[in-house]
Order: structure tokens, then sequence, then C-alpha cells
């Protein structure tokens, strides 16, 4: 059983655990005080409601506990820039997704959250909703997202985007790809890596393949062709070291921040082709923000929400993520083409497509051997 697939079935046993009981989820004085915070601030007109927090959070003691997927980089930036603008201390606990779920959930089935904010994935943000240990945020930062960025308990703070990448040193213009049906070219042979968890980059291309008139049997044999090209690595980071230093000329996905982080160090790779625009469906996956029911800090978990998806905004940018609003200046989704990320399928059936995707995996080489 993969990493991900033991972390869910956990998660399913956190979750049952938390709900059963007592006729639902566990309650405690920390549970009422912040329910109490969290209603107070919703009950104010939208313009009054940052200025109570601020007050409120005076008197918390000036901390705040943040549990994020984000990689140290961008989560050291971003705590000191919040703790700048508020003088609140900000005490990072950083793992990858799935720990910090399983973190989460642990800690509320035994009735003591531990983050007062959580920013991860998509997935395992769903999971905390669907599990009740997130609070309804409904401050005025939430008009500045896309309806698409804004879910149950949680909403969009960044976005990822999937493109293929590659080494401009050893893949030509008249080389690149225009599509990723183009993945499966017979010229890519060898060319092509993989990276071993990518089941909702692989179900979004299938999906989008489908709704545009393949059939299975074509889909099936383009992800034939495709693995057939390639050999596999885990992370993406080092899936870019590899790229960069010519060690692999093309990856099938990376995100475009990682590929755009490395040009500008001055590596030779892009995410763009020579014309500047890209036709490759563009999906940009979310990662989202909420605060936690029963959150020790919970009137500085409301301030960390605004300005993760306000002045926050900005930071991301600067830091040459995507943010989920419009920030002037970004550049970051200049030249791509947009396709909806499948959110509500992956979130139902990650399960499958996890297991599809291993399956088809099966028997390639890691790069390297």
């Amino acid at each position: 059983m993969s990493t991900r697939h033991s972390t869910y079935a956990l998660a399913g046993l956190l979750v049952a655990a938390v709900t059963t009981g007592c006729g639902g989820a566990v309650t405690t004085a920390a549970n009422d005080k912040a329910d109490g915070v969290y209603t107070q601030l919703a009950g104010l007109p939208k313009d009054q409601q940052r200025a109570r927090a601020e007050e409120l959070a005076k008197q918390e003691g000036g901390t705040l506990s943040l549990y994020t997927s984000m990689t140290a980089d961008i989560a050291t930036p971003i705590a000191q820039a919040f703790e700048k603008k508020y003088g609140i201390r900000v005490s990072v606990f950083r793992g990858n997704s799935e720990t910090v779920l399983q973190r989460t959930l642990q800690e509320a089935q035994a009735g003591k959250a531990g983050a007062d904010v959580v920013e991860t994935n998509f997935l395992e943000m769903s999971a905390l909703s669907d599990n009740g240990v997130l609070a309804q945020f409904n401050g005025s930062a939430l008009d500045k997202v896309d309806p698409t960025g804004k879910f149950e308990h949680w909403t969009a703070s960044r976005l990822n985007v999937f493109q293929p990448a590659w080494n401009t040193d050893l893949i030509k213009p008249a080389d690149e790809p225009h599509s990723w049906e183009d993945l499966a070219l017979p010229k890519y042979k060898g060319k092509l890596t993989l990276e071993v968890s990518d089941s909702d980059w692989f179900e979004n291309v299938t999906k989008y393949w489908l709704d545009h008139g393949k059939s299975q049997a074509e889909v099936d044999k383009l992800w034939k062709d495709i693995v057939g090209n390639a050999k596999v690595a885990k992370g993406h980071t080092t899936m870019m070291q590899f790229l960069t230093a010519g060690q692999t000329p093309m990856e099938a996905m990376n995100y475009t921040y990682i590929t755009v982080r490395a040009a500008q160090q001055g590596a030779p790779v892009t995410h763009l082709p020579s014309s500047g625009v890209s036709k490759i469906p563009a999906f940009a996956r979310p990662n989202g923000v909420a605060m936690v029911k029963g959150a020790q800090h919970p009137a500085t978990a409301w301030l960390f929400y605004d300005w993760l998806l306000t002045d926050g905004q900005k930071e991301l940018v600067e830091l040459g993520l995507t943010p989920s609003t419009k920030v002037p200046g970004d550049k970051s989704l200049d030249g791509l083409t947009l396709a909806p990320f499948d959110v509500e399928g992956l979130s139902k059936d990650h399960g499958e497509w996890d297991k599809k995707y291993d399956a088809l995996l099966r028997g390639a080489a890691t790069v390297g051997e």
C-alpha cells in the first residue's frame, strides 16, 4: 500500500473515531471558546470584523500555530511577513500534506487542537472539512477569490499549475511539446520523467481527453506510450534538479513555479515554448487555508486567514507562487491556457486514481538506474 493510500485509510479510521460517541465530535472548553470567537466575528458587519479580530488577538497571547505543507523557503517568509504586520509570533509545523492531515485529525480525536490554522493541498483540506475539523470563515477577503476557489470551510490560497518542463539545451524549439498527447511521441523515447505520485495530474489529463472526444481505448494507448517513453522519480524538486543538471531532458509535468524559480536562478529550463504561449491545458490545483475548530487562538487564526487572502497574496507573488486572487504585477499565469481542475472528482475518487496511476507506472525504471 502506498503512503497516500495508508494515510487515507488512517484518516478514515480517525474520522470515525472523532465523530462517534456522545452523538458527535469531541466537545471541549477550547471548542466552546473558539466557537464563541468565530460566531462573534461572523456576526459583525464585514467592515468591522478585522478590527475586532485584531482586538481579540491581542488577548490571545500574541502567538499562532500554523500547520502547512509549504516548503520551508515559502513557509518561513510567509510567517515572517505576518509577524511583521501584526507582531504575532508564528509557530510553524511543516510536513507533507498527508502528514499535516494525519496530525490534525489525530489531535481532533484527542479533543485538543494543536493548529490554529491549516494551509495545505486541496485533497487534505477536503478531508478535514468532511471530518468537521474546520470552522467557517465569512470575511470580506472572500470577495477577492474566484468562486471556483471557494469551498466548504476552506478557501484556495495559492495554485500549483501543471505543465511539462524541459531543458532548453537538450530540447530545441523544433522538439518542444505542444499538447499532452505529444508526450506519447516516439521522439521522446527515453527523454521523459514522470513523478510517482502525480495521480491528480493523471486524472485531470485523462478526464480532459475523454471530455474532448477521445475514447477510453485511445486514452489508454496514449498513457501506455507516455510511460513507455519515461523513467520515474520521486518529488518535484528532485525532478527539477535532474532537469537542471541535464540528467533528464523533459518532465511530463512539474509545477510551473518550480520551473520558473530554477530558470530565474540561471538553469536552462522552461515550461513555455519559444513562442511564449503554451496551448497545453494548464490545470491549476488549489492549496487552501482554513481555521481549526477548537483553536487555542481563534481570533488570530481568523486574522491569518484574512491576511493570507489579502496582503499575503502579494507575499506569495514575491516568492514566485501563483496566488488565488488577482494581484497587480503577478505574471505567473502569463502564456498559459487554463483548464478547470477537477477538485470534486478527485475529492470523491482519489483512491481509485492513485491505484490506476500506480498500476500504470508498475515496472517503470527509476531515473539513475
